[in-house]
């Protein structure tokens, strides 16, 4: 593509831009990790400044091959537990304009699943020195591999924008120090928005299938197998719902956002339900509250998560005997079993047009009945704790 580039700078339809942030992280628990999602196989703990989790590089080519079709790619360097060209191409889609109101993509594009969606890498984009983790540090997903077809109509003052999509995907998860891969697949969703101007709100839905066995389940799923009857009665009837290949999982959410004079206020709500007894109901969200004073922003976010604990209760089972693999099933049950929730603090500096700075403060309260994919967690220490979490961002557009 560089070379590429180099034979056409005179042809305005052929374009190059990027972004870039550079962010430090401190937290003060010597027991959970913080981490930005729950693909990071890395962690900032108490007495570390920690530079991976949210720094980043990106670079985006666009390519008007004509008057309405266009093709578009995006990769961004980032710290991944399995990196490859393949993990870091978050865009690459042919689009295709077949009039005013009807819009196609074919590739590679970002799951219309949050309100950042289309900007969830571009950090000088939004307020924020990060996006809530409660909500958007979840979805190991970055991209699908599919096609998507979008309506835009004006109406009512604003704009009406419909999407469906379709498609598959891979990702990984982290879970102390086991990194698995977790692919999905018969990928469909639904994004509808209304676009005011000042105001934007948002509703989307989305059904997914697990398409591979991920290695943790399987792997206690063939122990458990392994228990005498005498010890465990219906243990192979119970290693059935540790299995995930084959589950649907729905994720569906619902967002807002006002702006008034120097005022900006954002609402997302998002639940994902399963009938996996391993990946129960979540509810997350979060409101934030901004006001611009010249080139300054300050901003408070109050964030949440819960869901669920599984308390071990399987009928003819010798608890005295199997107690440590009891102890094993519990913590795995919940592993997704997360129960928080975050008051922020912040203050962001537009230092020009192109560069700005973002100072966080993270209060965070975990919960006894988890919190488990939102950090690292490599020992047994499961208790409820209050963590405070600093960032600071210069985030950049070129």
């Amino acid at each position: 593509m560089l070379l590429l580039s180099s034979q056409v700078t005179a042809d305005d339809n052929f374009q190059f831009s990027g972004f870039a942030t550079l962010g430090a992280v401190y937290s003060d628990s010597d027991n959970y990790g913080y981490r930005k999602h729950v693909g990071s196989d890395n962690a900032a703990y108490a007495g570390e400044i920690d530079f991976k989790q949210h720094s980043l590089l990106g670079l985006q080519a666009d390519w008007a091959i004509s008057s309405n079709f266009d093709a578009v790619y995006q990769g961004v360097l980032r710290d991944l537990p399995e990196p490859s060209f393949d993990r870091y191409t978050t865009l690459a889609f042919l689009r295709y304009q077949i009039n005013p109101n009807w819009t196609v993509r074919l590739g590679r594009t970002a799951p219309d699943i949050f309100l950042l969606t289309e900007y969830r890498d571009v950090d000088f984009s939004y307020i924020w020195a990060t996006a809530p983790n409660e909500v958007y540090g979840v979805i190991p997903y970055r991209s699908i591999d599919g096609l998507d077809v979008s309506y835009n109509q004006r109406a009512l003052g604003g704009i009406f924008t419909a999407k469906i999509f379709a498609g598959s995907s891979e990702g990984e998860i982290s879970a102390d120090t086991l990194v698995q891969e977790v692919n999905i697949e018969d990928v469909i969703g639904l994004s509808l928005s209304f676009d005011h101007f000042d105001w934007v709100v948002n509703f989307k839905h989305s059904q997914i299938s697990i398409a591979n066995e991920p290695e943790s389940n399987a792997e206690l799923s063939g122990i458990i197998r392994q228990v005498p009857d005498f010890l465990w009665t219906n243990s192979k009837n119970f290693t059935q719902s540790l299995l995930m290949k084959g589950e649907e999982l729905t994720y569906s959410s619902i967002s807002a956002q006002y702006q008034w004079h120097n005022w900006l206020a954002t609402t997302e709500l998002a639940q994902i339900n399963s009938d996996s007894d391993v990946l129960r109901q979540i509810n997350s969200g979060y409101a934030a509250l901004s006001y611009q004073l010249s080139d300054h922003h300050l901003y408070g976010i109050y964030a949440f998560t819960n869901s669920d604990r599984y308390y071990y209760d399987e009928p003819g089972v010798n608890e005295v005997a199997l107690k440590e693999l009891i102890h094993i099933t519990t913590d795995f049950m919940n592993f997704y079993a997360a129960n928080q929730h975050t008051i922020s603090l912040g203050w962001r500096w537009d230092i020009n047009s192109y560069l700005a700075s973002s100072l966080q403060w993270n209060y965070t309260s975990i919960d006894e009945a988890g919190g488990s994919p939102l950090w690292l967690n490599p020992t047994d220490y499961k208790v409820a704790e209050d963590v405070n979490t600093f960032l600071l961002t210069l985030s950049m557009v070129y």
